[in-house]
């Protein structure tokens, strides 16, 4: 149980910190997430995969094999 109170407690951390990227500075690519030096680039593909999943981000396709994150647009 402790385990994963630390592992939500570390996603949480990381996708705080997206979050945050993304409202400062604008879509990102998910190469420049995953270089983040505070986590891991696992840490960021779960946190992107959860964000996504709860429609917080989008994803698109830009180039081959290069994806693009951005805050999702505001539902009405």
């Amino acid at each position: 149980m402790i385990m994963s109170e630390e592992r939500s407690c570390e996603g949480t951390a990381c996708e705080r910190r997206l979050l945050e990227i993304l409202r400062q500075q604008g879509p990102q690519t998910l190469d420049a997430l995953c270089e983040l030096p505070e986590f891991t680039w696992a840490q960021v593909l779960l946190a992107v995969d959860h964000l996504s999943r709860s429609r917080d981000i989008s994803l698109e396709l830009v180039g081959p094999r290069e994806y693009q994150v951005s805050l999702a647009e505001e539902r009405a």
